[in-house]
């Protein structure tokens, strides 16, 4: 089977290309970013399109092929090296999506939008005031996608990632950690695809998700497993309170009809 709409995917990642991966075995004509060379040529070795295109923040690379689609995905997270100017790199991204006449964006963001209240929260409940993630408010970062009027974007925030040699247990091993009682939102890169392909092959644009599995373990319980699973020491719990969110995904199964591979955290490992 092929399919005539072209999708570009920049930031070839941790979700980014097992979603190019499925988008290909499904016959979409799919091309994706890396940031080294030598990634480049291996993905291409293995058949999937593959340009070099970075951020520093002015845009270094393949321009024209990164955004020469139909859609483009943006699954670029930030890190150490590029959070001071990661929202410059965002807006970056916009433009040229604008300039190349792209006409659908779907950019993966974090449920970070949301304060941390100890209550549930919905996609209607995003904030300006909320907690930053690695230093960056993410709904203005949104908002420089979802404010153009020359494409149509749906943004997913994804919780925490686990699933495909993702084990967030790394993170907490052996550590001190507050708020054993507080409630955890994570989901399973297979569901992250999952979701994405949907909101694709449903033509679901200028919407926004909460992607988030539909159990909420405590952070003692799912830690001490997620650590158990790969034969990592234990966090430290703290009797302490910390805030958390109970981020609700009710409207991508409602809307979308989706279900999740993996509704409990505690069985994702």
């Amino acid at each position: 089977m092929t399919n005539q709409t072209s999708i570009s995917i920049v930031g070839y990642g941790r979700v980014g290309l097992p979603l190019a991966e499925a988008l290909v075995e499904k016959g979409y004509d799919v091309s994706g970013t890396v940031t080294r060379q030598e990634k480049c040529d291996e993905l291409n070795a293995r058949g999937l399109k593959t340009s070099v295109l970075k951020f520093t923040p002015e845009p270094e690379g393949d321009l024209k092929t990164a955004f020469n689609a139909n859609i483009l995905i943006v699954t670029v997270p930030p890190s150490r090296e590029t959070s001071s100017h990661f929202t410059t790199i965002m807006q970056r991204i916009a433009d040229e999506a604008e300039s190349h006449s792209v006409k659908k964006v779907l950019f993966i963001s974090a449920t970070s939008v949301y304060r941390q209240n100890n209550d549930v929260v919905r996609e209607e409940d995003a904030s300006h005031d909320s907690d930053a993630f690695m230093g960056l408010s993410w709904l203005p970062i949104e908002e420089l996608f979802t404010q153009r009027s020359s494409f149509a974007t749906t943004v997913v925030r994804f919780s925490g990632l686990m699933g495909r040699g993702i084990n967030p247990g790394l993170y907490f091993a052996g550590r001190e950690l507050k708020g054993p009682d507080s409630l955890v939102n994570m989901i399973h890169v297979d569901d992250c695809v999952g979701i994405m392909t949907a909101i694709i092959e449903q033509d679901a644009w200028g919407e926004v998700f909460n992607g988030s599995a539909d159990e909420h373990p405590t952070k003692r319980d799912f830690y001490n497993r997620a650590c158990e699973a790969s034969d990592m020491p234990s966090p430290v719990f703290l009797n302490e309170a910390a805030p958390y969110r109970i981020v609700n995904s009710d409207k991508v199964k409602s809307k979308l009809g989706y279900r999740f591979q993996f509704p409990d955290p505690m069985k994702g490992f």
